[in-house]
C-alpha cells in the first residue's frame, strides 16, 4: 500500500513567512486546539488544504500564558 507524501506548513496569523514545514505528520491538529511549537503555545484559527499539490496550510497565532501559572509557580518557590 503506498502512500503519499503530504507537505504540512505551518503559519503565524497574518504574517508572510511560514513557522515549520513538516512532511507526512501523522495527525492534523483541528481549529481551536493548541498545540506546541518552538517553546511556545500555539491555537490553531484556520487550515487550507491544496490537494493539487498536497499541500496544508495551518494557520496559528500565539497564546498568552496565564497568570495563574506565574503566580502558582512563585508560590511554591517561596515555600
Amino acid at each position: 500500500m503506498s502512500r503519499d507524501v503530504v507537505k504540512v506548513i505551518l503559519w503565524e496569523e497574518k504574517q508572510k513567512d511560514y513557522l515549520k514545514k513538516i512532511y507526512d505528520l501523522q495527525f492534523i491538529p483541528r481549529i481551536g486546539e493548541e498545540i506546541y511549537i518552538n517553546k511556545e503555545n500555539w491555537k490553531v484559527t484556520r487550515i487550507e488544504h491544496d490537494v493539487e499539490v498536497s499541500e496544508i496550510n495551518i494557520y496559528m497565532e500565539l497564546t498568552k500564558k496565564a497568570k495563574q501559572e506565574k503566580s502558582f509557580s512563585s508560590e511554591t518557590n517561596s515555600k
